[in-house]
C-alpha cells in the first residue's frame, strides 16, 4: 500500500551551546489573576551538533516512512553504490570510467562475438566485427548513463517532493 504524508518545515539547524548559556526557554504570557501561578516554561532540548556528523542518524522521530524508504537515506545508498557514485566524481574521471567499461565490454564480449559469430567471413572484413564490437561498447555505456540517470532522478524527485510515497509492510511480507 502506498501513502503519503506531509512534509512539515524541517527544525531549525542545532547549535553549539556553551556550558554557561542560560537554557532556552518558550515564555507564555501571564494572566494576571487573583490566584498566584507559577510560570510555565517549555524547554528546547539542547542537541550537540556533533551528533549529527559523519552521517550518523538523528534522534527518532514520528516519521511513519521507513529507514531505506526515507529520501535522504535513499541518497545516500545511491551515492555510495556502484556504478551511482561515479557521478559525484570530477567529470574527466566519470567519463574515464565510462570509457573503460565501455572498451572493456567491447574488448571481452564485443569482439569474441563479433569473430565467432562471423563464421565463415571471420577473416574476410576485420572492419565489420571490429565497428560491431565498438557498437555493443557503446550500448552498453549508453544502457550504464540511462540507468544512473533514472536512478538519480528518482531519488532527486523523492528529496524535492512535498509528499513521499512510501510501502508499508505487512504479515504478508513476513514481517509483523
Amino acid at each position: 500500500m502506498a501513502a503519503a504524508l506531509r512534509r512539515r518545515p524541517p527544525p531549525p539547524p542545532p547549535t553549539l551551546f556553551s556550558l554557561s548559556s542560560p537554557p532556552l526557554t518558550n515564555h507564555k504570557p501571564h494572566h494576571h489573576h487573583h490566584h498566584h501561578h507559577r510560570s510555565r516554561h517549555k524547554s528546547i532540548p539542547k542537541i550537540p551538533f556533533a551528533s549529527f556528523r559523519n552521517g550518523s542518524i538523528p534522534p527518532e522521530t514520528q516519521c511513519p516512512v521507513p529507514l531505506d524508504q526515507q529520501p535522504i537515506n535513499e541518497y545516500r545508498a545511491l551515492s555510495s553504490s556502484f556504478p551511482f557514485s561515479w557521478a559525484a566524481a570530477a567529470l574527466v574521471e566519470y567519463c574515464s570510467r565510462l570509457f573503460v567499461t565501455g572498451a572493456s565490454f567491447a574488448l571481452l564480449v564485443g569482439l569474441p562475438v563479433a569473430f565467432f559469430g562471423s563464421a565463415g567471413h571471420q577473416y574476410s572484413d576485420p572492419v565489420r566485427p571490429s565497428l560491431a564490437a565498438a557498437s555493443s561498447g557503446l550500448f552498453v555505456v549508453t544502457l550504464a548513463v540511462v540507468r544512473m540517470y533514472l536512478g538519480w532522478s528518482y531519488v532527486g524527485n523523492r528529496l524535492l517532493s512535498a509528499t513521499v510515497e512510501y510501502e508499508e509492510t505487512g504479515w504478508y511480507d513476513g514481517q509483523v
